[in-house]
């Protein structure tokens, strides 16, 4: 019976954090963590194949193909750049996220919002709410 639960604790040792990985919460941190040094094998991973990153301020919808490509860019311009992101709310297969852009030469303050489907996130839309981050 020892050797029974002994098997049984070792097993859930090993299922439980990678469902803890998993969730949509650590999905996010992920997401910025990536940003930070624009990593293509962390979005190729986050990303479901027909995933939509939604640039709303400048009327852009990309493929996930599209905003892999686009990452070259980014690393030249999050150089030196924080990130910072407090999750504001969790609905079902949502995350609402404050993000805190600081460039060398200017502050984005952004909303965005994440769309799951099981571990994958569907859908990011980014909407910029100021140029400070009073209150972060």
């Amino acid at each position: 019976m020892a050797r029974l639960i002994f098997t049984i604790a070792v097993i859930l040792s090993l299922i439980l954090p990678a469902l803890a990985d998993d969730t949509p919460e650590a999905l996010v941190d992920r997401w910025y963590a990536g940003l930070a040094n624009a990593d293509r094998a962390t979005f190729s991973d986050l990303l479901s194949d027909d995933a939509k990153v939604i640039l709303e301020d400048i009327d852009a919808i990309q493929t996930k193909e599209e905003f892999l490509g686009s990452l070259d860019e980014w690393k030249n311009a999050v150089r030196g750049a924080t990130i910072r992101h407090r999750i504001s709310n969790i609905g079902d297969g949502t995350i609402t996220v404050f993000v805190c852009y600081q460039f060398p030469g200017n502050t984005t303050y952004t909303r965005e919002i994440f769309n799951f489907r099981g571990t994958k996130i569907i859908e990011s839309a980014q909407s910029s709410v100021g140029e400070a981050c009073e209150g972060f």
